[in-house]
């Protein structure tokens, strides 16, 4: 062991701006944001259209004597999933520290609020009632996670205009 202090050794640099951006692996190009807004719009609108038209939408069969539900709800699901997660995480313009910290509070925020709807639902809604509660909850987190992160986008944008 030569020095016990070449582990915590500190580096400055005074006078020059050394500035780089923040990498942030798992995060989708912002220019993606626009394909992941028209799946979204594609989906809601799709999901509506086929909710105002079950004749089609409801191919009911059974497996094993358990029903399932295919048809134009599972595609019309798959385009918002895909929409939402595109949109929520997609980088921003200018990706700092401050970004990701808004990213990890908004999406812990998301997941505590998701599980207290979960378990006000479990007890208060029983049986086969459940299940439209179950698929919906497959997009809350994501939405929760969008709204709280923009919210707090839009906050510190005002603040640093004031």
């Amino acid at each position: 062991m030569s020095n016990m202090f070449d582990i915590c050794k500190v580096c400055f640099t005074f006078g020059k701006s050394n500035f780089t951006n923040m990498k942030s692996r798992f995060l989708i190009p912002r220019k993606f944001r626009i394909v992941g807004f028209i799946l979204f719009i594609v989906g809601i609108t799709s999901f509506f259209m086929v909710y105002t038209a079950p004749s089609y939408a409801n191919n009911i069969y059974e497996i094993n004597g358990v029903a399932k539900v295919a048809g134009a709800y599972g595609g019309c699901i798959r385009a918002i999933i895909m929409g939402l997660l595109i949109i929520g995480f997609s980088k921003e313009k200018v990706e700092d520290e401050q970004i990701a910290q808004l990213r990890l509070e908004s999406l812990q925020w998301s997941v505590y609020i998701n599980y207290i709807i979960l378990v006000l639902c479990f007890f208060l809604i029983g049986g086969i009632g459940l299940l439209p509660v179950i698929i919906l909850n497959m997009l809350t987190p994501v939405v929760f996670f969008i709204i709280r992160f923009r919210w707090k986008i839009f906050q510190n944008n005002r603040l640093i205009k004031e």
